[in-house]
């Protein structure tokens, strides 16, 4: 079974690096901590509703993108390939 905050701590953390932000940036960005951000990218912590959508507002990203690896395109969506 896959641990969904662990696939969602991954695309945190490559959306992150995509972007080019720091740990600690996007933790302010997020208003949340630079360790629990860390503990998040690294799956070894949950996140409620409001991190979520803080993270995705300050990744510019949908919150269906990190929790299910799911990226819409004109309309449509698509699914991350594992």
């Amino acid at each position: 079974m896959i641990d969904i905050y662990v696939e969602a701590g991954k695309r945190i953390h490559a959306a992150r690096l995509s972007h080019g932000y720091t740990r600690k940036y996007l933790a302010e960005q997020a208003s949340i901590s630079p360790k629990f951000l860390y503990e998040i990218e690294n799956g070894k912590k949950g996140f409620s509703a409001q991190v979520l959508c803080n993270l995705c507002s300050a990744l510019d990203v949908d919150c269906d993108y990190i929790m299910m690896g799911r990226e819409r395109t004109n309309g449509a969506i698509r699914l991350e390939e594992a």
